[in-house]
C-alpha cells in the first residue's frame, strides 16, 4: 500500500504555487509531485504523475478551475480535488459550482497583512484536508487489495476428452404408438395471483441507548461538514413546501459562503432557505442556515417565541460555527421534540448535541457510510450508539418527512 499522498499544486499566482509547495513538502506521509500555473500544464502533469490530490486554484487564465476540475472528474474520478478560492460574493458563488462539481472541499486563500500569519492559516487549513485525503486514498487501497486477495473467481475445469463413440448397433425397432386415451394431457394455467403490495424499505436501525421517545417533533437540526453542500442539495429539494417544522442547518464554512450555499439551495427548493440572521423568529418550512464564521444557538423571546441568536465565542471542536453549540441549545428549548439528522463531514462534532437530545426524547438519524464523502461525524455518532437509524443519502429526505408528519419513528 502507497503511504505517500501525492498532491499537484495548480495555481497561475507564482507565490501561492511557492507557498503551497513549502506547505505542502513539510506535511508528513505527502509527497509534492509538482506544480501548474494554468489547467492546460495541470492536465498533461495529472497524466503523467498521477496524483492523488489537486490543489486547484478557482481564478486562472486561459482554462479556468471549473473548467480544469470539470476535465479531471471526467478523465480521472479517482483524484480528489481541493479548491483554492478567494473570498468575494463571485468568488463563492463559483466555489459552489466547483463543490458541486465533484471538488472534495475548498480552501479560501487568507487576506491578512501579514505573509507569516496567512502561511499558517493555510498550513491549518491544509493539514486537516491532507489528512482527509490520505484516508480517502487508503480506504480506496483496501478496498482494491480485499478484492485482491479474494482473487478472481476459479475458471471452469477443462472437460475430459471424448472418448471414441462406440460402434453404431443395429438399427432398433420404432416403439408402439400410445393409444390416444394414454396421451398426458397438459394442466390448466392456474389463476395469475394478486400482487403483493410493496412494503417500505426497511432502514438499518443500531443499538443505542434506551431513552424515554418524544411523541411529536417540534424542529429538525442538521449538522454536516465536508460533502455537505452536495448532500444538501440532494435532500433539501424533495422537502414539501407544506413542511410543518422549521430546520436548523450547521455546515462548515467559512463567511459569505454560506451565504451563497443557502441562495442556491433556495433556487433549487420548494421551502425557503435563508442564512440565519440574530433575532429571526423560527417559522414552519424555512431552512435556516448558521452563517459562517459565528455559532447560531436557538433561544426564546419574552413572547416564548423560538428565535435565531448568533454568537462570537470560542469554536468548539474546533468550528465556528458548531453542531454541537446549536444542538444542545435547541434541546434546551424544544427539549426531546427534536429530530437530528447527521450527515457527511469529517470529525466528531454533533455526538455531544445529539446525545443531550436524545436523552430527552429526541430522534436520531445519521447518513449510512457508503454515501458519505467522509464518515466522521456520522460514524462518531454510531460509534456513541446515538444513532437510532443509519439512512442512505437518497432516502433521508423521505424519511425525515415520514417522522415528522406521521411520528412513524
Amino acid at each position: 500500500m502507497e503511504n505517500d499522498l501525492k498532491i499537484l499544486v495548480v495555481d497561475d499566482a507564482v507565490v501561492y504555487r511557492q507557498i503551497l509547495s513549502k506547505i505542502v513538502s513539510k506535511f508528513e506521509n505527502a509527497e509534492l509531485i509538482g506544480t501548474a500555473p494554468s489547467g492546460r500544464i495541470a492536465l498533461s502533469k495529472i497524466e503523467l504523475k498521477q496524483p492523488d490530490l489537486v490543489l486547484l486554484d478557482v481564478f486562472m487564465p486561459e482554462m479556468d478551475g471549473l473548467e480544469t476540475l470539470g476535465r479531471i472528474k471526467k478523465q480521472y474520478p479517482h483524484i480528489d480535488v481541493i479548491m483554492l478560492s478567494g473570498v468575494d460574493k463571485e468568488t463563492a458563488n463559483l466555489t459552489m459550482k466547483a463543490l458541486e462539481a465533484g471538488a472534495l472541499d475548498f480552501i479560501p486563500k487568507p487576506r491578512g497583512v501579514s505573509a507569516d500569519a496567512n502561511t499558517a492559516e493555510l498550513r491549518t487549513a491544509l493539514s486537516r484536508l491532507i489528512l482527509m485525503a490520505r484516508t480517502r486514498k487508503y480506504s480506496r487501497q483496501a478496498r482494491v487489495i480485499s478484492g485482491a486477495e479474494r482473487g478472481p473467481k476459479p475458471a471452469p475445469a477443462k472437460p475430459a476428452p471424448a472418448k471414441p463413440a462406440p460402434a453404431k448397433p443395429a438399427p432398433a425397432k420404432p416403439a408402439p404408438l400410445l393409444p390416444r386415451k394414454a396421451a398426458v394431457k397438459k394442466k390448466p394455467a392456474p389463476p395469475p395471483r394478486k400482487p403483493i403490495p410493496r412494503q417500505e424499505e426497511k432502514i438499518p436501525v443500531p443499538e443505542t441507548r434506551p431513552y424515554r421517545r418524544a411523541d411529536r417533533i417540534d424542529v429538525v437540526a442538521i449538522g454536516v461538514s465536508t460533502g455537505g453542500p452536495n448532500a444538501l442539495q440532494e435532500i433539501v429539494p424533495q422537502i414539501e413546501n407544506d413542511f410543518p417544522v422549521p430546520i436548523v442547518v450547521v455546515q462548515h464554512m467559512p463567511p459569505m459562503f454560506t451565504d451563497s450555499l443557502a441562495a442556491r439551495l433556495d433556487s433549487a427548493s420548494s421551502i425557503e432557505v435563508v442564512e440565519g440572521k440574530d433575532g429571526q423568529i423560527l417559522e414552519k418550512g424555512v431552512m435556516y442556515i448558521a452563517p459562517g464564521g459565528r455559532h447560531m444557538v436557538v433561544r426564546k423571546d419574552g413572547f416564548n417565541n423560538k428565535m435565531i441568536a448568533l454568537l462570537d465565542s470560542p469554536p468548539v471542536n474546533s468550528c465556528r460555527p458548531s453542531v454541537d453549540v446549536l444542538f444542545r441549545s435547541v434541546g434546551l428549548v424544544y427539549e426531546g421534540n427534536v429530530l437530528t439528522v447527521i450527515l457527511t463531514g469529517m470529525g466528531n462534532d454533533g455526538v455531544s448535541g445529539v446525545t443531550a437530545i436524545r436523552r430527552k426524547g429526541g430522534y436520531s438519524i445519521v447518513q449510512d457510510e457508503k454515501s458519505s464523502v467522509i464518515w466522521g461525524m456520522p460514524g462518531a455518532v454510531v460509534d456513541a450508539n446515538e444513532a437510532n437509524e443509519i439512512v442512505p443519502l437518497d432516502k433521508i429526505a423521505s424519511r425525515v418527512m415520514r417522522i415528522v408528519r406521521r411520528g412513524h419513528f
